[in-house]
């Protein structure tokens, strides 16, 4: 969660959408912004690149791909209203957002692979239950924040933490593809430093 924050263009290659949030040390935007993870196993990525070591890196660029395609052709995101993409209709507007390129209204629901956008849908409505008012006309879905986590993981003993071919080595956090944000990627280091014996 960023408040008072923006999010901004974090594509690494032509042809491709990624969006990634941030705050500005003042946190003065009037904006607020945060990312939705949803879990993706090996078992989702099976069908690509033969389902080898690099399945989830051409399942994530097929999706940043395929909302780029959707556009046309700049750096513009492509959004819905969060109750639209929740009730899978197309929005016919958009609300204010801090993303400097601009939105492009697009059918997410469709867009996005079905396991993700149920996920997210179901994750929304979850949420609407906890904190009342999350669920709201007045939010945009944008897609897609896609470089939470690398989409492939470094070997580590599940015991040692220690890479198992390379002494002194503890891959970690969500470079290594232990981790999915700031929080969980906080928790994997502290185990990591606990497993290395410099924490107890």
């Amino acid at each position: 969660m960023c408040p008072g924050g923006l999010v901004v263009p974090a594509a690494t290659a032509p042809g491709e959408i990624v969006v990634n949030g941030m705050s500005m040390s003042r946190r003065d935007s009037p904006f607020a912004n945060s990312g939705v993870v949803v879990a993706v196993e090996p078992e989702d990525v099976a069908a690509f690149g033969g389902g080898g070591i690099f399945a989830g890196l051409e399942f994530q660029q097929s999706v940043e791909q395929q909302l780029f395609l959707f556009g046309d052709g700049s750096q513009k995101a492509p959004a819905q209203r969060l109750t639209d993409f929740v009730q899978g209709k197309p929005s016919a507007n958009l609300p204010d957002c801090s993303y400097i390129p601009g939105l492009t209204p697009a059918p997410l629901y469709q867009l996005l692979p079905s396991f993700i956008y149920q996920h997210l849908r179901q994750g929304v409505l979850e949420f609407e239950k906890k904190m009342r008012g999350y669920y709201t006309a007045e939010a945009a879905v944008l897609a897609t924040e896609s470089r939470t986590s690398a989409p492939v993981r470094i070997p580590r003993d599940p015991l040692t933490f220690m890479h198992p071919q390379w002494e002194g080595l503890f891959p970690s956090g969500e470079g290594a593809g232990y981790a999915g944000g700031i929080i969980s990627a906080a928790m994997d280091g502290q185990n990591v430093a606990r497993a290395a014996g410099y924490l107890s």
